[in-house]
């Protein structure tokens, strides 16, 4: 079994995902009208707090995919690390299970793959997919 890697995020915690950030939209033309809310700050490139809530959220779809497919859902570990491709999500799954994520020819993974590439598009990074033994 590989070592865990020094950077290693473990998402497994369910801590509760911040609720998505949304602009304020001000439909009155009354200047003197109080802004419906206070508007956000701008999303800063540089943030590593962005990049985590899309790792976050990429995470969440993997898990919830996942507890679809196999038959033991509570044996279900997902992590987190970087690497030359950029942020990895760590699988592991109970060894009777592994058959089913990874399919027919790979077919099931690859698709799996794509969803979480799909959901961690607005961290500006695409989240990759491992599977480990």
């Amino acid at each position: 079994m590989p070592e865990r890697p020094t950077d290693f995020i473990d998402f497994d915690d369910e801590e509760p995902q911040p609720a998505p950030r949304t602009e304020a939209i001000d439909f009155d033309d009354d200047e003197d009208a109080p802004p419906l809310r206070e508007p956000l700050p701008p999303d800063d490139e540089e943030d590593p707090g962005n990049l985590r809530d899309g790792i976050g959220r990429a995470a969440a779809v993997l898990k919830y995919i996942v507890e679809q497919i196999v038959d033991e859902p509570d044996e279900i570990q997902i992590g987190a690390s970087t690497d030359d491709r950029g942020p990895v999500l760590l699988l592991r799954v109970a060894e009777d299970d592994r058959g089913k994520v990874i399919g027919r020819q790979g077919r099931i993974v690859q698709a799996i793959r794509t969803i979480v590439k799909a959901a961690s598009v607005g961290s500006g990074e695409k989240v990759n997919v491992e599977i480990l033994d």
